[in-house]
């Protein structure tokens, strides 16, 4: 089943956002959210404000613009690197698009990595 113009781009949003909040750099989220929505034939733009993501999506002749809350909660890289794994899985024909939603979706509500651990990481220079 082919993903809707409004799927495709709410996914898009999703995944920038799963980045974003987990505290992946401006830059980088931008990049990927960009990557995943050609990868999904859509010619799209994100932009980034602090509290918000905004995904100017379009599909031929048809325009749609999404919108949803962000805010930088913290740094969660294992977030971040799942949702970039699901990225490759998915360009790299590993995952399909309704399989990459869900995996995105259940890092979106995955609890958050614990504090002592990015202390850990931190204090060690691993990070």
């Amino acid at each position: 089943m082919a993903l809707t113009l409004k799927e495709r781009s709410q996914f898009v949003l999703a995944f920038a956002r799963v980045l974003f909040v987990a505290g992946q750099s401006t830059a980088h989220t931008v990049a990927a959210a960009e990557r995943l929505a050609g990868i999904l034939d859509l010619r799209a733009r994100l932009f980034v404000r602090w509290g918000e993501l905004q995904l100017v999506a379009e599909d031929g002749d048809a325009t749609l613009v999404c919108v949803t809350e962000a805010d930088p909660a913290g740094v969660d890289m294992t977030r971040v690197t799942s949702a970039m794994r699901a990225l490759d899985d998915l360009d790299a024909g590993r995952l399909t698009p309704t399989a990459a939603i869900e995996r995105v979706r259940s890092i979106s509500q995955a609890p958050p990595g614990p504090t002592w651990l990015f202390a850990f990481a931190a204090g060690s220079g691993r990070l």
